[in-house]
């Protein structure tokens, strides 16, 4: 065996990169999931660890650490850079952060690994105005010697405090992340469930059926779970309109969908996939594939319908020739309210909606409720609604202040595009679709598609479109209501 020669580089071992992310998760959602996923790709760790509280010295009272610690286990399983840790369920005593660190960099360097250890928090513990502000956490100086803070912001004008807040916690490494952290709490998910009310589409289906197996969050008052039936047109009062292109589909339709129906007591909500909008005609390309999408992700909700009446019409997708075909289909003592994207109200917004295909007929037929998206704020929608009421006297607009996930259709072909995950901002079986229709990829070139004996594919699949300046709003409406 030849020598090794003196000058021969000395190999070292890759320092594994590892996210802790600890709580009470009571119960784990798709704040904590998502905001997970993306600073894993955003900052290239290896591994994220959920270290499920057994006793925090912030929260007295929670729910039972095993029951909390088996949701976090079955709702991460099908990640395979998501752990689920018992370092601080072990913990005797009151459990501090520093100990549970401790604990993981002992355990890595146990079997010989090098670890760079990143600490996942949400932004409300670096404001100095917090009780459990983190700069007087205790052992505090000696956890900020062991890792590097990454901050979820609540928006995006938050990144800049987070950066004034880190000046006041020296000694630490701080980082803000800017992920779409979802207007989720787990606070909002136990109150819903204690009110008998849903929570679909804010935690994953198998963390669900855990909530509904133990009997957790739920009081001598809740109501009981309504059994499943099928609807009857004879008996529906009630329908909500949600069209959009649906490009894909994804958690915020979804949410506000289900919000929506519970608030508003809707009977059913009828999902139309738009075909043509008049903003972008080269949207009809991608129609079938954006249909199958919103099929498979309404498909296990029995209070929600899709409709191809837009699709099938084979005219420009029009709101009121979809009200039209929803007064024909209910009848007309039905209530239809149609859902709509704040922008729309926007008196600057070329598509506002007094400037909609038969506007007056339009607003005899329907109720408007408005969502705001993006940067539109709630207060900005209220505010534009009244300015278009005194315009528009006839028409019955409402502002919804429904919970937000933050995430949009164009958020997600980037990151497809860029071959990132999609993971749990929208259903599994509209990822699998995407996947096996190989929807918003980048082109191939033609080189490689000659090598696979294929046609070169388009930009973005069968998904493609061409996004022209009225349709491209800062707030991504056009994705999201789609008609006109």
């Amino acid at each position: 065996m030849k020598a090794m020669s003196a000058k021969s580089p000395v190999r070292t071992a890759k320092k594994a990169r590892i996210g802790l992310y600890d709580g009470t998760f009571s119960p784990i959602h798709y704040g904590h999931l998502i905001c997970a996923e993306r600073t894993r790709q955003v900052k290239n760790l290896d591994r994220v660890l959920f270290l499920t509280c057994g006793n925090p010295p912030n929260k007295a009272g929670v729910l039972d650490a095993e029951v909390r610690h088996e949701m976090v286990v079955a709702t991460v399983s099908d990640n395979p850079h998501f752990e689920a840790s018992r370092i601080s369920l072990n913990q005797k005593g009151v459990g501090y952060t520093l100990m549970a660190v401790e604990r993981v960099k002992e355990e890595y360097e146990s079997r010989g690994e090098e670890v760079e250890l990143f600490y996942l928090t949400s932004s409300e513990y670096l404001d100095p105005s917090h009780k459990w502000f983190m700069g007087k956490w205790t052992g505090g100086k000696e956890l900020f010697k062991l890792v590097t803070i990454l901050v979820f912001p609540r928006d995006k004008q938050e990144v800049d405090k987070i950066r004034e807040w880190a000046k006041l916690i020296p000694g630490a490494r701080i980082e803000a992340i800017e992920v779409p952290s979802p207007e989720l709490s787990s606070t909002m998910i136990r109150e819903s469930v204690c009110r008998g009310r849903s929570i679909w589409y804010r935690l994953p289906w198998v963390t669900q059926q855990m909530i509904a197996k133990y009997g957790i969050y739920r009081d001598a008052q809740t109501p009981a779970v309504a059994p499943l039936r099928a609807l009857e047109l004879d008996n529906i009062k009630h329908v909500g309109i949600y069209g959009g292109q649906f490009d894909p589909i994804h958690y915020g339709h979804l949410l506000l969908a289900e919000w929506a129906r519970e608030e508003y007591g809707m009977d059913v909500v009828e999902f139309v996939t738009s075909a043509t909008p008049p903003h972008n005609k080269q949207a009809s390309v991608s129609a079938e594939a954006r249909h199958e999408m919103v099929v498979a992700a309404t498909a296990d909700n029995p209070n929600f319908r899709t409709s191809r009446v837009d699709l099938d019409r084979g005219t420009t997708s029009y709101a009121l020739l979809t009200a039209n075909d929803m007064r024909l289909k209910y009848g007309e003592g039905v209530e239809l309210s149609m859902f709509i994207a704040a922008d729309y109200l926007n008196p600057k917004f070329e598509w506002r909606l007094t400037e909609w295909m038969g506007f007056p007929e339009l607003a005899g037929k329907v109720r408007f409720l408005v969502f705001p998206t993006g940067e539109t704020s709630y207060a900005q929608a209220v505010k534009w609604a009244k300015q278009m009421a005194r315009k528009a006297p006839g028409a019955r607009i409402e502002v919804m202040n429904a919970p937000r996930p933050n995430v949009s259709s164009g958020m997600i072909r980037e990151w497809i595009s860029k071959g990132e995950s999609a993971q749990y901002t929208t259903p599994w079986v509209v990822q699998q679709i995407i996947g096996k229709r190989r929807l918003y990829r980048q082109a191939e070139t033609s080189t490689a598609a000659a090598k696979r004996g294929v046609s070169p594919k388009p930009a973005r699949g069968a998904g493609a479109r061409k996004t022209t300046k009225a349709a491209a709003g800062k707030t991504g409406a056009s994705e999201i209501s789609g008609k006109r």
